[in-house]
């Protein structure tokens, strides 16, 4: 039972690699470091989205409408000038015309602002990859074996291998039930840790995860900057320019934000070999292992942290939480669903109850029984009710005795001294 357990484990695990090598090419075409194949072509993704004719169409209809948006804004900042009087007819003009060919000259530095980006992007990629690299589920693997086998090192692992050829075949008990490993495989199976290899596997495909999906948010934002920069350009006449700078600034940065994470993710990978030769002086097997998965796992956390570091060296705000917005967005939306659900399945139940309730108790029986209740109920609040007025009216009689005795002797010898004075009169 312990072999098939042990079998069931390592192609799981296998399966996880191969899900990483998968993701880790998804981001190199994502980042713009590969290509991706579009009718028959070897293309730059974005290269291709941004030279769309669809999307080329839709920019320079959206150029047009800036070209009326600037007209309306040159009129108003005339308007606005003749009763501030701060500027000249002549500047704000001019400000028009720079607005208009200003566009032009904008598009032809995006377009070439984005080949230059993708060429270093490849060179840094290359660059990182001049000393020789190990492929990521590599050195995963290699990190959870304890002992290799007859010589074999990690350059003869492939993801593809199959769970006999790793591990080995077993002895048999009668020919059906497996007894114990014959020890003719890559790795020692009982030595080979299987909880932290799907731990540290499932780490790498989070991280790998979130940075694939900020580096596909990133392509959505730089076109959708892109087909607005007329309308940022337009607003020239009316602010100085203060609209397109932040523009500028959101198009630089979106722009340079893919560099943390070919960076993060090449620097990553590079460190790998050395990772995997690192020892703790004095601690055994199972301690180094787990050191060198803690330190897989923190290398690929750093990933999409890299996103985040470039997006706070260059200013943007917006993507000071790039390395898991996502999910804590996706966790707290599936909480608040889920306590939505929750409180709706109480009130059914409690709604279904009441009703229950009020059925069985129409009965005659039941009624007469509800309504003698109900008029001992209220034979009850009426006595309580009569009491505390009792006690009301009797707490007011008190409150007003001291005044009316007051108000009587006051009378008393009102009357005492008109009395003695009519007497002195006498």
């Amino acid at each position: 039972m312990l072999i098939f357990f042990q079998e069931i484990l390592l192609q799981l695990f296998l399966w996880l690699l191969k899900l990483i090598d998968g993701i880790m090419e998804i981001f190199g075409a994502i980042s713009g470091i590969s290509t991706v194949t579009y009718q028959g072509q070897q293309i730059n993704i974005l290269d291709l989205l941004i030279g769309d004719s669809t999307v080329g169409t839709v920019f320079w209809c959206i150029f047009i409408l800036a070209i009326g948006l600037c007209c309306i804004f040159a009129i108003v900042g005339l308007i606005k000038n003749m009763i501030v009087g701060n500027k000249t007819v002549s500047s704000i003009m001019g400000k028009f015309f720079l607005a208009l060919l200003g566009t032009l000259a904008v598009l032809t530095v995006v377009i070439l602002g984005i080949l230059i980006s993708n060429a270093l992007l490849k060179l840094v990629s290359e660059v990182f990859q001049l000393g020789g690299t190990t492929k990521l589920s590599s050195a995963l693997f290699n990190a959870c074996v304890a002992d290799w086998k007859k010589s074999y090192t990690v350059a003869e692992f492939n993801v593809d291998l199959s769970v006999e050829k790793i591990f080995g075949d077993y002895t048999t008990t009668l020919g059906i039930w497996p007894k114990s490993w014959k020890g003719n495989g890559m790795v020692d199976p009982n030595t080979f840790m299987y909880l932290p290899a799907l731990i540290a596997s499932a780490g790498l495909i989070i991280a790998l995860i979130i940075a694939c999906v900020n580096l596909a948010k990133r392509i959505y934002e730089i076109i959708l900057l892109y087909l607005v920069m007329p309308v940022s350009m337009s607003a020239l006449p009316l602010d100085d320019g203060a609209r397109f700078k932040v523009w500028r600034e959101s198009f630089v940065t979106k722009i340079i934000l893919a560099y943390g994470t070919v960076f993060s993710v090449n620097l990553f990978i590079l460190i790998l070999p050395l990772i995997n030769q690192m020892k703790i002086t004095g601690a055994g097997k199972f301690t180094n292992a787990i050191f060198l998965i803690i330190m897989l796992v923190g290398g690929a956390v750093v990933i999409p942290a890299g996103q985040t570091m470039f997006a706070r060296l260059f200013g943007a705000a917006d993507e000071a939480n790039a390395g898991g917005g996502f999910l804590r967005s996706a966790f707290y939306g599936a909480r608040i669903a889920g306590a939505a659900a929750f409180g709706a399945g109480v009130t059914i139940v409690k709604g279904g109850a009441s009703a229950v309730k009020k059925i069985m108790g129409d009965g005659s029986s039941g009624g007469g029984k509800k309504d003698e209740e109900g008029s001992e109920k209220f034979s009850e609040e009426s006595s309580t009710r009569g009491s505390s007025t009792q006690e009301s009216i009797s707490k007011e009689a008190e409150s007003a005795t001291p005044g009316a005795a007051s108000g009587a002797s006051g009378e008393g010898s009102s009357s005492n001294s008109s009395g003695s004075g009519s007497g002195g009169g006498v």
